[in-house]
């Protein structure tokens, strides 16, 4: 609850104060009491038309219960104290309507109604993120009172606060903070859908309305504005709460809810509907996860200022402008809180499908109002399944390592053969202008042979000698060749050994790396099998799981039927002890009457035996004074 302005009518919006609604000269008060059905109430309560209210009987008393001298908090239309139950001993909420002396009848009668209306809707929910109530009062004055479970924990608008207030200090943002909420506010979003399902509108979910405990659960508070849609309206509630739009489309008065959280057609006065919920729980997840509101609401002090910062709200409400995104960066849940926060009613989740799409995003499940591309898929399969991913990956770079292996090996393979080719030519030609040089030499030895057989015979051995050494020169020039092209023929079969050896080396390495690949690939389907064992005993954690929340399920059916069950029973053992407290009434009414006309008729025994006595006595004395006047009349007269 949150402390307001005691002159104001206690609903949320710029309205006239209690003392500006009797004085109407004020052109601009008469135009507003015109447009708003609420301040009509209000001024029809000042005439002494009173609205009834219809308590049922034997309702707890205020004694039962120690109150403080204070409230801990007063908003506006109740206050709330923290109290203890004296015949239990428990601390308990104890919730009343407001009080002062600024308040007509009317409104506090108005108040005292919508206090009795909380605890009857109340009753009709019982969820685990919902506060409890243990039962309605009635002071001996006669207003009426509730009293709630005490819920431990901080509210969400304190967390809130405190992230700014540290993200401000040092400039960092708090995200993974921030996204912790929201496991917690999808428990809240639970309990609207289970409000929906029972035909419960809220109508002020925001995040003053819901604690924080220590363990990470969530409780949605403050039902007094909600709404039971298969309720009655009880004297004018519907004009006040259920208003249609006016003939421009749209109310000039807020009249329930908290800006900014409340839609545009819950800002026009409409029927209540489920939507308003998800809008505001919409923009609650936007607070959240952005750290503000899409619509930036000022804090302003003064009646001019706080109907400046309605006007610029309905206006914001009312233009064609989408709020940026809460993230730009996750898609996905910007997408859900745009989704819950759409203009159009129909275009926004039931309070259903917001919490499948939160438990589908906050699980990495794909959630199913979102549109993916093919590698956006890609991306959240691999972040869903790491093992599997890695698997993958190991088998990839396994198979690219296996290609580059064979293709470094073919391309080594065909260098060697080349080099053999080329050294076995080599060879081959050096071998070649070796037995031309050879060839040459013995050409040469049988010239000089001839030579000096001519000489030995005395012919003419000029032109042989001359023969002999140009033959002579020929094959030196050939031996030369020859020498240089085994020499030649030796270093290119050197380089042939010694690339051959590098390519051998490099070969080792590469089956190195292979055996090294195969290894790693062997790891990697280790990996899998691992990845595929948790996976599978994931699926039967979440089968098991799926069967204890049906089990959950069926029980809490099964406690909603007893407990229907029970109170069927304990509202006809009501209406027997109202019979029985009627005779009892009845009877003692007939008792009392009796034990009447008993003492009646005993002053009258009384008062007959007092008359009989007193006509003794007058009997009495008139035979005293008959005897007086005999006695006289005896005695003799006295003489002449």
């Amino acid at each position: 609850m949150v402390e307001t302005d005691a002159t104001q009518p206690g609903m949320s919006g710029p309205h006239p104060t209690i003392a500006e609604l009797r004085d109407q000269s004020h052109p601009n008060v008469s135009a507003h009491i015109e447009t708003c059905p609420m301040c009509r109430s209000i001024i029809a309560a000042d005439d002494d038309v009173p609205i009834a209210l219809d308590l049922p009987k034997g309702l707890v008393s205020e004694t039962a219960f120690r109150w403080p001298a204070d409230a801990m908090a007063r908003g506006g239309m109740a206050q709330i104290f923290l109290g203890e139950d004296k015949r239990l001993g428990r601390t308990v909420i104890l919730k009343a309507p407001r009080e002062g002396d600024d308040l007509p009848a009317g409104m506090a009668e108005m108040f005292q109604r919508r206090v009795s209306a909380e605890a009857r809707i109340l009753a009709k929910l019982q969820h685990p993120s919902i506060v409890t109530i243990y039962e309605l009062g009635k002071a001996s004055v006669g207003w009426p009172f509730c009293v709630l479970e005490k819920v431990d924990g901080t509210s969400l608008r304190d967390r809130l606060d405190e992230l700014a207030e540290q993200e401000a200090a040092d400039g960092t943002p708090r995200t993974r903070e921030r996204l912790e909420l929201l496991s917690n506010l999808v428990s809240i979003a639970e309990a609207l859908a289970y409000a929906h399902e029972r035909r419960v509108v809220h109508r002020d979910c925001t995040p003053n309305n819901i604690l924080l405990g220590k363990r990470g659960e969530a409780t949605l508070i403050d039902w007094g504005i909600a709404r039971d849609l298969d309720a009655p309206a009880v004297g004018n509630d519907a004009s006040i709460h259920d208003q249609p739009p006016s003939m421009s489309g749209r109310m000039v008065t807020i009249s329930a809810g908290t800006p900014p959280y409340l839609p545009l057609e819950q800002s026009q006065g409409r029927k209540a509907d489920p939507s308003f919920d998800v809008y505001s729980f919409g923009v609650t997840l936007y607070e959240v996860v952005a750290g503000k509101t899409p619509f930036e609401w000022k804090s302003a002090d003064g009646p001019g200022a706080r109907t400046a910062q309605i006007e610029a709200f309905m206006a914001w409400l009312s233009s064609e402008d989408h709020a940026p995104p809460a993230m730009p960066r996750d898609k996905e849940l910007s997408g859900i809180i745009a989704r819950a926060m759409a203009k159009e009613p129909g275009d926004r989740f039931t309070a259903d499908e917001l919490v499948r799409a939160l438990k589908q995003y906050l699980t990495g499940d794909l959630v199913f109002s979102h549109r993916y591309s093919i590698t956006g898929r890609l991306a959240r399969w691999a972040r869903n399944h790491k093992a599997a991913s890695v698997t993958v990956l190991f088998l990839v770079a396994s198979a690219v390592a296996g290609a580059l292996v064979w293709a470094q090996l073919s391309r080594q393979a065909k260098e060697e053969a080349d080099l053999r080719t080329i050294a076995a030519a080599a060879r081959a030609t050096a071998s070649e202008k070796q037995n031309e040089a050879d060839q040459a030499g013995r050409e040469a030895e049988a010239a000089k042979l001839r030579a000096e057989e001519a000489e030995r015979q005395g012919k003419s051995s000029q032109q042989l000698r001359i023969e002999a050494d140009a033959k002579r020169k020929a094959a030196d020039t050939k031996r030369k060749a020859a020498e240089e092209a085994a020499t030649q023929a030796k270093g290119t079969a050197d380089e042939a050994v010694k690339k051959f050896e590098e390519a051998m080396k490099v070969k080792d390495e590469a089956e190195r790396q292979r055996d090294q690949a195969n290894g790693n690939r062997d790891a990697a389907r280790a990996a899998q099998l691992q990845a595929e064992r948790e996976r599978d005993a994931a699926r039967a954690s979440q089968n098991a799981a799926e069967k204890e929340r049906e089990a959950a399920r069926a029980s809490r059916d099964a406690a909603d039927r007893e407990r229907d069950a029970a109170k069927q029973t304990a509202l006809a053992a009501q209406a027997d002890r109202d019979a029985a407290r009627s005779a009892r009434e009845a009877a003692d009414r007939e008792r009392d009457a009796a034990r009447a006309a008993a003492s009646a008729a005993e002053k009258e025994r009384e008062a007959a035996i007092s008359a009989r006595a007193a006509i003794e006595r007058e009997r009495d004395e008139a035979k005293r004074k008959l005897a007086e006047l005999e006695a006289k009349q005896r005695e003799p007269s006295p003489p002449p």
